[in-house]
């Protein structure tokens, strides 16, 4: 992290946020496509 000079709290923030929205949304359409196919 040195090399970019970001602390890592700051830089890790929008990472794990990106993270998580993207596994809500497998989450939300898997079950949407489960539910639909029943």
């Amino acid at each position: 992290f040195t090399f970019f000079k970001l602390d890592p709290a700051t830089a890790s923030a929008p990472l794990i946020t990106s993270l998580a929205d993207i596994s809500g949304i497998i989450i939300y359409f898997s079950l949407a496509t489960w539910y639909l196919g029943m």
